[in-house]
């Protein structure tokens, strides 16, 4: 189990599946919701992926963890785990948490971006706030990570990892269907 650990920690590897973190969630995304297909079967393959892909990323650097659980938390508390490949997602992140040993999740970045995340997607949902560029990319996100880097410099590989997720899941937007 040691050399694995040492081979998701390496950042080379933690980027690269981070970002296949990001391309797998929205792809899951877009053969329930946005009507892309590609072969029967896609959506349960895609949700494995994004749920392998997210495990490997939060064990592979833990306060990364911290944030994609708080992201994967909002999701749930706003009701975007909503089809099987997303449950099947979360499963997977949640047990490969419960299964990893010594995997200690941040709680003050966690709770942070929980909070924030919660509090910018419930106002979005209600149409308190409009869906601008600022709330589409998540720079609320960026900022947060941002902020926390003054007090762990460790958070420059999360915000790299967050990057890599983020373009990789803009890029997965572009194979929407169009109608």
């Amino acid at each position: 189990m040691h050399k694995v650990l040492d081979v998701l920690t390496h950042p080379v590897i933690f980027l690269i599946n981070s970002a296949i973190f990001g391309l797998t969630t929205k792809l899951s995304d877009l053969f329930n919701e946005h009507g892309l297909k590609w072969f029967k079967g896609a959506d349960i393959l895609f949700g494995v992926l994004w749920g392998i892909f997210g495990a490997l990323t939060i064990i592979g650097n833990p306060l990364a963890g911290s944030l994609y659980l708080a992201i994967l938390f909002h999701w749930i508390l706003r009701d975007k785990i909503d089809y099987v490949n997303h449950g099947i997602a979360a499963t997977i992140i949640f047990l490969s948490v419960l299964l990893t040993p010594n995997l200690v999740i941040e709680p003050t970045f966690f709770l942070t971006i929980l909070v924030i995340y919660s509090t910018f997607g419930i106002l979005r949902d209600k149409k308190k706030i409009a869906g601008n560029w600022f709330i589409k990319s998540n720079a609320h996100g960026f900022f947060a990570i941002i902020i926390f880097m003054f007090v762990n410099q460790a958070m420059g590989l999360v915000l790299a990892s967050y990057l890599a997720n983020t373009i990789f899941y803009q890029l997965a937007k572009k194979l929407e269907p169009q109608p």
